[in-house]
Formats: C-alpha cells, structure tokens, sequence
C-alpha cells in the first residue's frame, strides 16, 4: 500500500494578500500559498495522505510555510531548506468582484534551486498521484528536478496529475510558458485546466475540441473549469458539465486548487475508475463546491474547506 495519495512538487511561497482599507492605503498580510503546496494541503483537509517537494529559505517565511504545511498533516521531511536564497513572493491584487491578479517576486527563489539530487526518492515512490505545475520549469536547476521526479513516477506506474496553471507574467517569453504547460499535460495522466488557459494553449474556443486535441494515450481525465460557471469533466469516452455555485465571493486565490484536490481525493477513493456521465457529473459537482467555499474566505491555503464543510454546502444546495 502507498504512503502517500498525493506528493506535490512546486512552488511554495507567500501570497502578500491586501486588506480591506478604509482611507485607499495598500496593506498587505503575508498568507501561505502556492498552487502545488495549496493542493498538498487540500488533500489533507479532504482526509488524504499528502506530502509536499520543493525548498524554502532558512527564514520567517520558509518557516511559516512549513509549519503551516505540517499542522495541516502534510508530511515535510522531503522540503529542503537554503540559506543562501529566500522564499519567494507574490503579490496578489483583487479588482471588485474578487478576482485576483498575481505579481511574482521569484528571481532566484528558494524553490526554484530545488536540483534534483534534493529529491526524496522514498517519500516520490511511495505515493499514489505525483502531482505537477509548469511553473517550475521556468528555471532550469527546478526545471530538471521536476523532468527527472516525473521519469521517476512513471518508471513505478505512479499516476501523473498536472496542473498547467499559466502565469504570463512569471515568463519573459510566452512562447515558453506554452511549451512547459504542454509538457506537463503531455507527461500527465490527470489534467485540471480552466477554460481560459484551454484555449490559450490550443488555439480553440470549443472546450471539447480543445481537450481532444491535447488528447494522448496516457491521459484518463481532464477537467476544464470556468469559475463561477462550473466545469466539464472529459475521460475518453464520455464527457459531462455541471453548473457552479453561487456564494458571496471574498477572493478567488486558491479555488482552481480546491477544485485539483477535490478531484485528486475522489479518484484515488474511487480507485481512479470513472465511468459514464453520472460519475463524472458527481466529480465535477463536488469539485466545484470546493472552489465555490474557497472563495468565500480570504487566502490560499487557510480557505481550503475539509470533508465536512464539502458535503454541509451540498447538503443545502438544490
């Protein structure tokens, strides 16, 4: 039996969130983030087993990240620590409606140093789902650490998810940024995308051409998600869409990846067996739940809902 449901590898880093200002003065609270280490943490709340790959700076940050990993039952023993680079930072804004927008500060960053002789190969092998982003193969000593992680699970059958989560302002060089999403959907076998992104990638505005033209054989599920929209969930022989859920918004940081570990805790309970359009309409259902309660609190990875809070909001829904 695996020890893990999910490792993620990726970025971990702090979101400065603004506060709420009466006399319009920018304040900004240090929050804990990071799309991989966010999906960690998911996991866990849903009640999975999940541990976390990457490396933070020997400072107030690096620690708070790391705590915050561990006293939300993340195992930690494979983050490495540096003290001659920092934790990085984004800045998040929101416009009006709570959506956000992200300012990296991430030039020779901590995580970004991760090499791979850094790698717990124990904590790697021993996990269900070896879960990916594209955001770490913008620099090439991660980028390395992320392309021989991958070989690795794929050489023990472990199941590959990938998150393409596209950050144009994170490249100087958008073609780059295209090229890495790609590869993480071209190696993945579990894929969550949001339909902006699908059509950056492809070219294509119909969500069904699109997925079938990033379509390869090792590929067993893709979920396109449109924020308070919902989602459509594809596996190669059936398709379904679900309508999202309307809650008063707060901000949005955080609930693509609700969504990814919504969608990475239910497979591995359903053993990773999804057939026909009811079961992908339940996935895509609660999938959607963990977003909507996600963006009803502020942060990343403090607003990610457990179990309970999930099935409570169903409970109440139509």
């Amino acid at each position: 039996m695996s020890k893990y449901d999910v490792v993620s590898i990726g970025e971990l880093l702090i979101d400065l969130v603004p506060l709420p200002s009466r006399d319009g003065s920018m304040q900004f609270v240090a929050k804990p983030g990071g799309a991989p280490g966010n999906v960690a943490v998911g996991v866990a709340r849903l009640g999975g087993r999940a541990a976390m790959l990457t490396k933070v700076g020997e400072e107030a940050f690096g620690r708070m990240l790391v705590d915050t990993l561990r006293d939300n039952g993340v195992a930690t023993e494979a983050v490495r620590s540096t003290a001659t680079r920092r934790t990085g930072l984004a800045v998040v804004t929101l416009n009006a409606e709570g959506d956000r927008d992200f300012f990296f500060y991430r030039d020779g960053c901590a995580d970004s140093d991760l090499s791979p002789d850094d790698l717990a190969l124990d904590v790697l092998r021993g996990t269900r789902v070896f879960h990916t982003g594209s955001l770490f193969l913008a620099q090439p000593t991660s980028a390395a650490a992320q392309r021989r992680a991958v070989e690795i699970a794929q050489a023990a059958n472990i199941l590959v998810s990938a998150d393409p989560n596209l950050r144009v302002h994170l490249w100087g060089d958008r073609d780059a940024m295209l090229d890495a999403a790609r590869e993480v959907v071209r190696a993945a076998n579990i894929v969550k995308i949001s339909d902006e992104e699908l059509v950056m990638l492809t070219g294509i505005d119909d969500p069904g051409q699109a997925v079938r033209s990033l379509w390869h054989d090792g590929l067993n599920v893709v979920a396109v998600t449109r924020g308070p929209a919902g989602a459509e969930v594809f596996t190669r022989d059936d398709r379904a869409a679900v309508s999202g859920f309307k809650v008063e918004t707060v901000d949005t940081i955080g609930c693509g990846d609700a969504f990814m570990a919504m969608m990475l805790t239910e497979l591995a309970r359903r053993d990773f067996v999804l057939e026909g359009t009811p079961a992908l309409e339940t996935l895509a259902r609660r999938c959607c739940a963990a977003g909507a309660l996600t963006a009803t609190r502020t942060g990343g990875m403090e607003s990610l809902p457990d179990l309970a809070a999930i099935d409570r909001f169903l409970a109440g829904q139509p």
